[in-house]
């Protein structure tokens, strides 16, 4: 026996009866399917809804365990009956019900690319399928790791000539008690290492070793003579450095517990990019600064072009260290992304004033104001904040600022907390333009 649905007993039928013989006397052979009523209804919805997926960000970055939500929106003429969650080709979720969303749960072992899509579908069966994204999940081990020596303060300089304008920061770095300098390159700009080490050494005391640099493009052609120098002053420093061949242009320091990579200028892009992967991966230090001269054009507020490529940025952001650069001459930084390719702003971490480090989210900075020619800003316009762009930059000091020689200090392991730095750039007149917070995950 069939049955009908109670939508269609509800429908008012037209009942022919083709009568034989005698009224009242239906014909077996014309008996009616009261069931066929219901069945076929035609429609005429053929538009199908709209979907994306609000939210993690595309290249969204992932660094703790924790819970994701990933939020849908879906609309419809008629109305939408479910939303479902693929991984790939694999379906994670449905949601039947306004607002969608999904939950997420993020561990160590889902450290990886993940590009998800949701897929949306009405009451008359249309579907579409959203835009896909993709986040990463890049979370290291909980451990502390080796902590700085409390209170660890490091001066970062860069474009210093060897000139009055120079010692004037150098007079300010000894002011400040700085346990020592790293230089992002271009030293005395006339290839002369006698002169730019006598500058230092007029200042700082004779043979001061406490200085950590990395090669410039006005340093190249002397870098032998540099390096023979440096690296006496850094065996004197006690400092630990992992090849005594600076000649790639490729070292590792270890000094009072921060750990720095150098790369160089040379070209050598990714090459650079792999030993900074190579190196970090192995590191468990709390605080890691990958230091370099040059720019990409979008990691400076000047006219310098790309020159480095984004892989050496990348490779030190997903293992949480810190790009440290010079060769624009004004001093900037950005605050927390979880992708500096595309100058994406962490959203959990995007206060201007505090900066989150780890694996997979850092800041960028170029400290390049130690002596020679300040330069304007060119980019990201306006002059104040919040500045253009992506608004990325957290601050901009250049000449339109009204710009004056200075340095970047860094205190690791403040609070008689190893995971926290307390960060501020000051100028040759005292002026503290930037102050900020670093907090490591």
């Amino acid at each position: 026996m069939r049955t009908s649905s109670l939508s269609a007993l509800a429908r008012p039928l037209l009942v022919l009866l083709w009568l034989s013989g005698c009224a009242g006397v239906v014909d077996s052979a014309q008996e009616i399917d009261y069931a066929d009523a219901d069945e076929g209804t035609p429609t005429s919805d053929t538009t199908p809804p709209s979907v994306a997926i609000t939210s993690p960000a595309f290249d969204a970055t992932f660094a703790a365990a924790q819970t994701v939500a990933i939020d849908v929106t879906a609309s419809d003429d008629v109305g939408v009956a479910k939303v479902e969650l693929f991984e790939g080709s694999t379906l994670k979720g449905t949601d039947t019900s306004s607002p969608f969303g999904f939950s997420w749960s993020v561990t160590s072992a889902e450290n990886g690319s993940h590009t998800f899509t949701a897929k949306a579908t009405d009451a008359a069966g249309n579907s579409a399928s959203s835009a896909p994204v993709t986040v990463v999940v890049s979370i290291t081990s909980t451990g502390t790791g080796i902590p700085t020596q409390p209170s660890l303060k490091v001066a970062f300089i860069g474009d210093s000539g060897a000139g009055s304008n120079f010692k004037n920061v150098l007079n300010l770095v000894k002011s400040e008690g700085a346990d020592f300098v790293m230089h992002q390159g271009d030293f005395d700009y006339q290839n002369n290492p006698s002169a730019f080490f006598s500058a230092i050494d007029s200042v700082m005391g004779p043979g001061y070793p406490y200085y950590f640099a990395s090669v410039g493009n006005h340093d190249a052609s002397q870098w032998p003579n540099y390096a023979v120098e440096l690296k006496k002053r850094w065996t004197a420093s006690g400092a630990a450095l992992d090849d005594p061949n600076l000649g790639d242009e490729m070292y590792t320091l270890q000094y009072k517990g921060l750990s720095m990579v150098m790369v160089g200028q040379n070209g050598s892009n990714t090459t650079f990019a792999n030993f900074l992967k190579t190196k970090l991966a192995a590191d468990n230090h709390v605080w890691k600064i990958c230091s370099w001269h040059k720019n990409q054009n979008a990691m400076q507020v000047g006219g310098k072009s790309n020159e480095m490529g984004w892989d050496v940025y990348e490779n030190c952001r997903l293992a949480g260290g810190i790009p440290a650069t010079g060769h624009e001459h004004s001093y900037s930084r950005t605050k927390t992304l979880t992708s500096i390719t595309n100058q994406t702003v962490d959203s959990t971490c995007n206060d201007p004033k505090t900066v989150c480090v780890g694996a997979g989210r850092t800041f960028v900075f170029v400290s390049g104001l130690g002596g020679v020619g300040i330069r304007n800003q060119d980019r990201c316009l306006p002059f104040t904040y919040p500045y253009g762009c992506k608004q990325e930059w957290a601050m901009i000091y250049s000449s339109d600022q009204g710009a004056k020689y200075g340095a970047l200090f860094i205190d690791f392991n403040v609070d008689a907390n190893p995971k926290k730095a307390r960060a501020y750039f000051k100028n040759i007149s005292g002026q503290v333009v930037d102050s900020f917070t670093i907090l490591k995950d």
